[in-house]
């Protein structure tokens, strides 16, 4: 099966729409999202009804929780509250109500694999793993991870290996051994952080166990655009052409 792994579209229809155009072309089987569907950008309910029709499965993050009610905004700096706010005053009744019943992790055993927004360690709180001491971290669990664990919530594409409760940065190298555990960061389709502002997104097959990070470029000026036009911050506009 080839699977592709999504994550932080956060309301950019534009950048999400080239994303699924790109798994089409790719021959994907089934489509995962890792959460923060909505936040920062200006398309929030397109981006739910896309996601809807096309994802097998969909996880709460961070944003989205934070939208719905069931996480604290005081968590959130002044700008990113009132995209929060903005957001939850455009959703209509049935996207909000999607976005309510997300589940925080995701299991399949057949495929070894196990999906989440951030950091496998109560989900709900949404920590991050984004340097290789907060990876370490995660050895003492080693035994509940399974083979291959994607995260999103950074924005970043950093993969981890783990055996004989050591971990290794193995970012780059995409060939999955089967004494090993991974976790990856599968990266952002709407807001890449890793200083490269193509859309980015995880491709897995689970039967050659090759994974690849799939970079693929979009109309930034538009998405940027509507972000303008609806009056979230400047920045939430600029950051997208530089990826950061």
């Amino acid at each position: 099966m080839l699977l592709a792994i999504i994550s932080d579209i956060h309301g950019n229809t534009h950048a999400l729409r080239s994303s699924l155009q790109k798994c089409d072309e790719l021959g994907v089987d089934e489509i995962m999202c890792l959460g923060d569907v909505v936040g920062y950008g200006g398309n929030p309910n397109k981006c739910c009804e896309l996601l809807r029709e096309r994802c097998d499965v969909v996880l709460m993050g961070n944003h989205d929780a934070a939208v719905v009610g069931v996480m604290d905004t005081d968590y959130y700096y002044d700008a990113a509250k009132k995209a929060l706010f903005w957001t939850r005053n455009q959703l209509d009744d049935d996207n909000f109500k999607w976005l309510y019943s997300l589940p925080y992790t995701h299991v399949n055993q057949e495929i070894d694999s196990a999906f989440f927004h951030a950091a496998p360690i109560l989900p709900s709180a949404f920590y991050y793993v984004v340097r290789n001491e907060e990876a370490q971290a995660l050895t003492r669990m080693k035994t509940g991870l399974l083979s291959h664990n994607f995260i999103g919530h950074s924005h970043l594409t950093t993969t981890y290996a783990y055996r004989n409760n050591k971990v290794e940065d193995v970012t780059g190298r995409y060939q999955l051994k089967a004494d090993t555990k991974y976790l990856v960061n599968v990266g952002s389709v709407g807001q890449p952080r890793d200083r490269n502002p193509d859309s980015c997104f995880v491709l897995f097959d689970t039967e050659t166990r090759q994974m690849a990070h799939i970079r693929n470029s979009y109309d930034i000026a538009a998405a940027a655009a509507r972000i303008r036009q609806v009056g979230l911050d400047e920045k939430f506009a600029r950051r997208l052409a530089l990826g950061v």
